[in-house]
């Protein structure tokens, strides 16, 4: 009997097996801070290959740079704790359709991938994403066949989550991307579904995509499940009248196992809009600091109180309520100005705030910022990218981005107000709640909580 045990124990670290995973939610949010996504990659490729097999070289369909180790050393050695992997597998990597058979090739790419994260000690956010609309879109509309769509969730996500069972609580699985994407947009025959439908239907896919890699057991019994409000927009998720409501939701694994993801683009013309229109100009200067008194283009709105206002909603609503919230995607487009007298210095430092604001603010009320990252390295004149590193050379594009995003994590631990305990013999407690005995000399940098009032270790 001894003999087997130990044979046992010998297969279980050959094979990667670990214990079941007993970290919450609210255990591992804190750690993620910040994140990064792996942008146009895993993701890439051609909705015209939707549940066909195009092969693993569709993660450079979409940028030039295969990933390797050394891309996410990059990523992790500039400060980064999690990153988001955006992935197709209906859009390109199914060899069976009725099964919802993932190409094994694909499969092992993508493990290759997990794991350069997880040899740098990151979290991993593995998701369905866009994947060519088969759900994100095509299941919102009022002709959509819900049990259909639902059957096909749940053979996917039981794939999925049966290849990848046995990592621990590094790797975290998102059902989906930006749900309800276009589903509010009449479908042929003119019809359209109104957005409370479309999220009550939104909670019967979370449902679906939960039930489905609960079942598959081993560690995905307690693993941390990331789902998406509506259309991952803030207003959308915290709007009382859509009623997007996570505690509606069952999870076999109990309470603590889930985190609500969103994502942040404002004031969009600011981040993402990429010319003059007859409707508004593009704004090349964010916060009222930066603006350019010659200039047509400051911001209007959106600035810092607005901030301020939306990551109080989802901490109201979701984070005092016992679920994390990430930003599962945050950018601006960095522009080159036109040489007629806007201001280069002004743009830069506005990019520089803006990104600086939002990780502040997330991470400062509990919430994981993942900043969105595409791999093209060039201003592109006014429209601007949304780069930071450039993977080919393994060097920093983008340093106004960089800067402000590790400049607001250090700020969204530092601006919480700090008080002297009022009773050193007291426990000490996390942000998060879990005791951490007495002695603060050894804790790790961060805010803690003793004698009833918050105080930072720096």
């Amino acid at each position: 009997m001894k003999r087997r045990l130990l044979l046992a124990l010998a297969l279980a670290v050959c094979c990667g097996v670990s214990a079941q995973i007993t970290s919450t939610a609210k255990d591992i949010a804190p750690k993620m801070i910040p994140g990064w996504n792996l942008g146009n990659t895993m993701e890439g490729g051609s909705n015209q290959n939707e549940w066909k097999n195009a092969g693993v070289n569709t993660e450079i369909s979409w940028q030039s740079t295969k990933t390797s180790q050394a891309v996410i050393d990059l990523v992790h050695n500039s400060g980064f704790k999690s990153v988001r992997i955006p992935c197709s597998w209906v859009m390109g990597h199914i060899t069976d359709k009725a099964n919802v058979t993932i190409d094994p090739a694909w499969l092992a790419r993508v493990k290759e991938v997990v794991d350069y994260c997880i040899n740098d000690g990151m979290y991993v956010v593995l998701n369905d994403h866009w994947d060519g609309g088969w759900l994100e879109n095509d299941g919102f509309t009022s002709g959509t066949n819900i049990t259909e769509k639902k059957e096909q969730l749940t053979k996917l996500w039981t794939n999925i989550a049966n290849y990848f069972k046995d990592y621990d609580e590094h790797l975290i699985f998102a059902g989906l991307n930006e749900p309800g994407v276009g589903g509010a947009s009449p479908d042929a025959s003119g019809s359209k579904v109104d957005n409370k439908t479309l999220t009550s239907r939104l909670l019967e896919y979370e449902q679906t995509f939960i039930n489905a890699v609960r079942a598959t057991g081993g560690n995905n019994a307690t693993r941390i499940l990331v789902v998406q409000g509506p259309n991952t927009n803030i207003d959308n998720s915290t709007d009382a009248s859509l009623n997007y409501d996570v505690t509606t939701l069952t999870d076999p694994a109990g309470a603590g196992r889930l985190m609500v993801e969103v994502h942040e683009y404002d004031p969009y013309s600011f981040t993402q809009q990429t010319q003059d229109e007859s409707w508004g100009k593009q704004y090349y200067y964010w916060s009222r600091s930066n603006h350019y008194s010659s200039s047509t283009h400051n911001a209007a709105w959106g600035e810092e109180s607005y901030m301020a206002q939306q990551f109080n909603k989802l901490q109201t609503k979701f984070v005092n309520s016992g679920y994390p919230v990430i930003i599962g995607e945050y950018a601006a487009n960095w522009r080159k100005m036109p040489a007629n007298g806007e201001s280069q210095k002004k743009h830069d430092a506005s990019i520089k705030s803006w990104y600086q604001v939002v990780t502040q603010y997330a991470a400062s009320r509990g919430i994981v910022p993942f900043v969105w990252d595409i791999n093209s390295p060039s201003q592109n004149g006014t429209k601007g990218t949304m780069t930071i590193f450039n993977r080919n050379t393994l060097k920093v594009f983008n340093q106004n981005a960089l800067d402000g995003i590790m400049q607001g994590v250090t700020n969204g631990i530092n601006d919480i107000k700090v008080t002297k305990a009022k009773n050193a013999d007291d426990t000490i407690y996390t942000i998060e709640g879990i005791a951490v005995g007495k002695d603060e000399t050894n804790l790790a940098k961060g805010i803690y909580i003793r004698g009833g009032e918050k105080f930072v270790k720096n």
